[in-house]
Protein backbone atom coordinates (compact mmCIF):
# COMPACT_ATOMS: atom_id res chain seq x y z
CA UNK A 1 0.00 0.00 0.00
CA UNK A 2 0.86 3.78 -0.90
CA UNK A 3 3.04 5.48 2.09
CA UNK A 4 1.41 7.87 4.35
CA UNK A 5 0.13 10.91 2.69
CA UNK A 6 -0.88 14.56 3.36
CA UNK A 7 -3.84 15.79 2.99
CA UNK A 8 -2.67 17.77 0.18
CA UNK A 9 -1.16 14.60 -1.89
CA UNK A 10 -3.55 12.05 -0.94
CA UNK A 11 -4.69 10.08 -4.55
CA UNK A 12 -7.63 7.81 -2.94
CA UNK A 13 -8.36 6.52 -6.61
CA UNK A 14 -4.52 5.61 -6.98
CA UNK A 15 -4.70 3.98 -3.58
CA UNK A 16 -8.06 2.08 -4.23
CA UNK A 17 -6.81 1.24 -7.76
CA UNK A 18 -3.89 -0.62 -6.07
CA UNK A 19 -5.62 -2.31 -3.25
CA UNK A 20 -8.00 -3.49 -5.65
CA UNK A 21 -5.87 -4.56 -8.47
CA UNK A 22 -3.92 -6.50 -6.03
CA UNK A 23 -6.94 -8.68 -6.24
CA UNK A 24 -6.11 -10.15 -2.36
CA UNK A 25 -8.95 -8.22 -0.12
CA UNK A 26 -9.34 -7.30 3.64
CA UNK A 27 -8.52 -10.76 4.66
CA UNK A 28 -5.51 -10.42 2.48
CA UNK A 29 -4.13 -7.17 4.06
CA UNK A 30 -4.56 -8.32 7.29
CA UNK A 31 -2.62 -12.04 6.36
CA UNK A 32 -0.08 -9.79 4.94
CA UNK A 33 0.76 -8.39 8.42
CA UNK A 34 0.03 -4.20 7.10
CA UNK A 35 0.13 -2.61 10.76
CA UNK A 36 -2.51 0.88 10.17
CA UNK A 37 -5.45 0.74 8.05
CA UNK A 38 -5.44 2.05 4.95
CA UNK A 39 -6.86 5.48 4.24
CA UNK A 40 -9.55 4.68 1.79
CA UNK A 41 -10.87 2.21 4.93
CA UNK A 42 -11.21 5.53 7.10
CA UNK A 43 -14.79 7.27 7.41
CA UNK A 44 -15.31 10.79 7.33
CA UNK A 45 -15.86 12.31 10.63
CA UNK A 46 -19.32 13.66 9.76
CA UNK A 47 -20.26 9.67 8.38
CA UNK A 48 -19.44 8.49 11.90
CA UNK A 49 -22.00 7.91 14.47
CA UNK A 50 -22.76 10.34 17.39
CA UNK A 51 -22.43 9.67 20.89
CA UNK A 52 -24.55 6.69 21.89
CA UNK A 53 -27.84 7.82 23.25
CA UNK A 54 -28.04 6.31 26.99
CA UNK A 55 -31.00 4.59 28.23
CA UNK A 56 -31.38 3.76 24.51
CA UNK A 57 -33.91 0.68 24.22
CA UNK A 58 -32.74 -2.75 23.73
CA UNK A 59 -33.35 -3.89 20.21
CA UNK A 60 -34.65 -7.54 19.59
CA UNK A 61 -34.21 -9.36 16.38
CA UNK A 62 -37.67 -9.96 14.27
CA UNK A 63 -38.77 -13.70 13.94
CA UNK A 64 -40.56 -14.02 10.92
CA UNK A 65 -42.73 -17.76 11.10
CA UNK A 66 -43.02 -18.32 7.17
CA UNK A 67 -45.41 -20.81 8.48
CA UNK A 68 -48.18 -18.08 9.24
CA UNK A 69 -50.19 -16.93 6.35
CA UNK A 70 -48.71 -15.41 3.36
CA UNK A 71 -50.13 -12.01 3.83
CA UNK A 72 -49.01 -12.12 7.61
CA UNK A 73 -45.48 -13.32 6.66
CA UNK A 74 -45.10 -10.60 3.70
CA UNK A 75 -45.74 -7.76 6.16
CA UNK A 76 -43.98 -8.88 8.55
CA UNK A 77 -40.89 -8.88 6.38
CA UNK A 78 -41.79 -5.79 5.16
CA UNK A 79 -41.73 -4.11 8.57
CA UNK A 80 -38.47 -5.37 9.40
CA UNK A 81 -36.71 -4.76 6.38
CA UNK A 82 -38.01 -1.18 6.49
CA UNK A 83 -37.08 -0.19 9.99
CA UNK A 84 -34.55 -1.77 11.19
CA UNK A 85 -33.13 -4.16 7.97
CA UNK A 86 -32.84 -7.45 9.03
CA UNK A 87 -34.52 -10.58 10.72
CA UNK A 88 -34.43 -13.83 11.36
CA UNK A 89 -36.48 -16.79 9.44
CA UNK A 90 -38.04 -19.65 11.06
CA UNK A 91 -39.78 -23.20 10.03
CA UNK A 92 -38.10 -22.34 6.14
CA UNK A 93 -37.58 -26.05 5.96
CA UNK A 94 -33.97 -25.52 5.16
CA UNK A 95 -31.81 -28.57 7.20
CA UNK A 96 -30.23 -27.14 9.64
CA UNK A 97 -27.15 -29.46 8.09
CA UNK A 98 -27.42 -27.94 4.87
CA UNK A 99 -27.03 -24.21 7.06
CA UNK A 100 -24.37 -25.37 8.94
CA UNK A 101 -22.34 -27.37 5.35
CA UNK A 102 -22.95 -23.66 3.90
CA UNK A 103 -21.50 -21.42 6.78
CA UNK A 104 -18.53 -23.85 6.80
CA UNK A 105 -18.08 -23.52 3.02
CA UNK A 106 -17.81 -19.82 3.03
CA UNK A 107 -15.36 -20.33 6.20
CA UNK A 108 -13.47 -22.24 4.82
CA UNK A 109 -12.96 -20.04 1.24
CA UNK A 110 -11.97 -17.30 3.06
CA UNK A 111 -9.01 -19.18 4.31
CA UNK A 112 -8.17 -20.04 1.36
CA UNK A 113 -4.10 -18.75 0.58
CA UNK A 114 -4.72 -15.48 -1.57
CA UNK A 115 -3.71 -16.93 -4.71
CA UNK A 116 -6.73 -18.84 -4.65
CA UNK A 117 -9.06 -16.35 -3.71
CA UNK A 118 -7.67 -14.04 -6.51
CA UNK A 119 -9.04 -16.38 -9.15
CA UNK A 120 -12.46 -15.33 -8.40
CA UNK A 121 -12.10 -11.96 -7.54
CA UNK A 122 -13.86 -9.61 -9.85
CA UNK A 123 -16.59 -6.84 -10.02
CA UNK A 124 -18.55 -7.97 -12.44
CA UNK A 125 -22.07 -8.80 -10.47
CA UNK A 126 -24.11 -11.42 -11.65
CA UNK A 127 -21.16 -13.70 -12.88
CA UNK A 128 -20.85 -16.75 -11.19
CA UNK A 129 -18.67 -16.62 -8.17
CA UNK A 130 -17.29 -13.18 -7.51
CA UNK A 131 -14.78 -12.64 -4.58
CA UNK A 132 -14.32 -8.86 -3.69
CA UNK A 133 -13.95 -6.16 -1.28
CA UNK A 134 -17.34 -3.51 -1.30
CA UNK A 135 -19.37 -3.49 -4.92
CA UNK A 136 -18.90 0.57 -4.06
CA UNK A 137 -15.66 0.77 -3.33
CA UNK A 138 -14.74 3.43 -6.40
CA UNK A 139 -17.96 5.09 -5.29
CA UNK A 140 -18.11 5.32 -1.61
CA UNK A 141 -16.67 8.05 0.13
CA UNK A 142 -14.48 5.11 2.78
CA UNK A 143 -14.85 1.81 2.42
CA UNK A 144 -16.37 -0.78 4.54
CA UNK A 145 -13.93 -3.33 6.24
CA UNK A 146 -14.90 -6.31 4.57
CA UNK A 147 -14.77 -9.06 1.96
CA UNK A 148 -17.76 -10.47 0.13
CA UNK A 149 -17.92 -14.01 -1.64
CA UNK A 150 -21.28 -13.61 -4.40
CA UNK A 151 -22.18 -16.92 -6.32
CA UNK A 152 -24.67 -16.42 -8.88
CA UNK A 153 -26.29 -19.74 -11.07
CA UNK A 154 -23.92 -22.36 -10.05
Amino acid sequence: MAPVTTEQDYDRLTEVKQFDESKIGVKGLLDSGITTIPRFFHHPPENLPGPKPKNRPRLTVPVVDLSGDRSTVVEQIRQSASTIGFFQIVNHSIPVTVIDSAVGSMKEFFEQTNEYKMRFYHREAGKGAAYSTNFDLYQSKAASWRDTLQVVGL
